[in-house]
């Protein structure tokens, strides 16, 4: 059997095509690079689905999570900021933040896959 494998950014594209072949808005950009930072800086610890990671088993996005407690997008992007990624939260620039905000929103169905996080309008996107 063999196996091919794609670097994240095919990956990314691929994601772009068959959004497209099944009528679905194509994921923004935002939410496309938030995915690859996620991957590469979150899910080491809140796993690939951001529900069982080695570091964290309490789900970070979906039902009965926490991520409701920041009420709001900019909530959330202070929290990270802050906090995460716990080894060195200056690691990540603040777009790289809200890339990876806008992948979890979207996630938690907060947000539309084709929609861009914007940091000047992030409290009025509500966390329910």
């Amino acid at each position: 059997m063999r196996f091919l494998i794609l670097p994240l950014p095919a990956l990314a594209g691929l994601a772009l095509l068959v959004s497209a072949a099944i009528g679905q808005p194509a994921p923004s950009p935002q939410i496309v690079e938030g995915q690859r930072l996620y991957a590469e800086n979150c899910a080491a610890c809140h796993g690939d689905d951001g529900r069982r990671g080695a570091g964290f088993q309490t789900p970070i996005w979906g039902e009965r999570t926490q991520i409701r407690k920041f009420s709001n997008a900019l909530g959330l992007f202070e929290y990270n900021q802050m906090m995460m990624p716990f080894d060195d939260p200056t690691r990540l620039t603040d777009e790289q933040k809200w890339a990876i905000v806008a992948y979890m929103l979207f996630n938690h169905g907060a947000i539309a896959r084709d929609a861009t996080l914007e940091a000047g309008k992030a409290a009025t996107v509500g966390i329910q």
